[in-house]
């Protein structure tokens, strides 16, 4: 397995960083892969105001494992990925992940630097993608238009505590297509690819301010209840080898009633206090596990867990595998 750990927040940087370790060359914002890596390619887009691309279309010779480490910049990456074989299984250890079994699999997925991200390809598997990272900075001006703005920022700033996936529908699919598969005039492909890319961008932020509008979304909480809320959910998850702190501790620190807590955290964060730390925690297993770094024993016991057999009924209550099971892939 070929294993890349990265903290980039400049693509140039990073791509440069990807031919250092696959011992490749970047030619003209290109990287080809190496035989040994795969076939296929990941280039360099620069795009309008600042913005960087990433466009990818690879197929890899041996498991390949992505580890972007969680920074305190503001940064956030909006992929668009489309994986083909079964085997190829994208993970996160935030609060949503991909886990089921298809030939293909499409997402959009929208993530933040604060958190850890893994995306594993084993053996075979073809991806093909656009990731656009972009600054909180750069966003405030993107979304600096009337009320459009206001209701999206507000929806990220609740939810980017958490990462956002959903599946790419046709019309995604298309202009992704479009981009990776260019077959036009060399002169015209950089003018075509960043015009393609920044559709994808303003398509995905324009779903997201519908989608909030036909559901109404109003949080009825004050700013320094956000705030607090958002306190709570860092001491929830900051250390999972001991036990969270209970409900009565937790609604103190926030300066709330227990029942205001329970429910206002739901409402923010999607989940119950416990179900969002133990989602938390087993995909920090499920990390731990596939970076082949640790035993079962030793992410059970990082976990917080003295009984391992109750490790691994949580593990496989949420992924319907034992953590051995993964271990023997």
């Amino acid at each position: 397995m070929v294993k890349i750990e990265f903290d980039h927040t400049d693509y140039a940087e990073l791509l440069g960083y990807y031919a250092e370790v696959f011992k490749g060359k970047v030619k003209n914002n290109k990287l080809e892969l190496p035989p040994d890596i795969g076939s296929g390619f990941i280039k360099l887009i620069e795009l309008p105001n600042g913005l960087q691309g990433l466009v990818s279309d690879y197929t890899v010779n041996q498991d390949l494992l992505l580890t972007r480490s969680k920074i305190n910049k503001d940064y956030f990456t909006l992929r668009f990925d489309e994986v083909i074989i079964p085997d190829a299984v994208p993970i996160d250890t935030g609060e949503a992940s991909l886990m089921e079994i298809s030939p293909v699999r499409s997402a959009v997925f929208l993530g933040s630097t604060k958190f850890d991200w893994m995306f594993l390809s084993t053996k075979g598997t073809r991806v093909k993608g656009v990731n656009i990272l972009f600054s909180k900075d750069w966003l405030e001006q993107f979304l600096e238009v009337e009320s459009v703005g206001d209701l999206i920022k507000k929806y990220l700033s609740l939810k980017m505590s958490a990462f956002n996936y959903e599946p790419m529908d046709m019309e995604y699919k298309r202009i992704l297509a479009e981009i990776v598969e260019t077959n036009v005039d060399p002169s015209f492909e950089t003018l075509i690819i960043q015009n393609r890319v920044m559709l994808l961008l303003e398509r995905f932020f324009t779903r997201i301010y519908y989608k909030m509008s036909d559901m109404h979304f109003d949080v009825k909480l004050s700013n320094e209840d956000i705030n607090r809320l958002k306190m709570i959910e860092k001491e929830l998850v900051k250390d999972f080898s001991v036990e969270p702190p209970g409900i009565t501790k937790l609604a103190r620190l926030a300066a709330m009633s227990p029942s205001k807590l329970k429910n206002s955290f739901k409402e923010i964060f999607g989940l119950p206090v416990y179900q969002y730390f133990q989602k938390h925690r087993m995909n920090k297993a499920k990390a731990m596990l596939l970076s082949r770094k640790y035993s079962v024993r030793e992410v059970g016991i990082e976990l917080g867990y003295s009984n391992l057999s109750n490790f691994a009924k949580a593990f496989k209550k949420s992924f319907d595998q034992l953590p051995s099971d993964l271990l023997d892939r």
